[in-house]
């Protein structure tokens, strides 16, 4: 099983989760996309999307799990960039960090479960 983020992107706070759509279209028969109800919208949602009740896909909590780790770790609710292009220089940064984490966490402990994951034990 290959774990890894292949795609994201950010917008302001105001910005409605359906924008993002477009980001997950590209995707339709490589991977699907596990999202919560936000993501819902009149038009409809891109094939590849799974809408998550409470409850179901857990797998998405893992995702959630790590994305909370990663932003403690890195101080992403600090940023302070004034400039679109550094933010996304920054979240370009932690994206590969974390895939990079990931996959040596899983050649370091190969018999862990495809959803375990720890980045604690890189820390400086």
């Amino acid at each position: 099983m290959n774990r890894a983020l292949v795609a994201w992107d950010w917008n302001t706070a105001n910005t409605p989760d359906k924008d993002f759509h477009g980001l997950v279209e590209p995707l339709v028969g490589e991977t699907i996309v596990l999202a919560d109800f936000g993501f819902r919208s009149a038009e409809g949602t891109p094939e590849n999307m799974k809408l998550c009740p409470k409850g179901t896909w857990n797998e998405r909590m893992v995702v959630e799990t790590a994305l909370s780790m990663v932003t403690v770790i890195c101080s992403l609710k600090h940023i302070r960039h004034r400039l679109s292009a550094y933010i996304q220089a920054r979240k370009a940064q932690v994206t590969a960090m974390f895939n990079v984490l990931l996959r040596v966490f899983h050649q370091l402990h190969p018999e862990a479960d495809v959803y375990q994951m720890s980045i604690a034990e890189f820390s400086l």
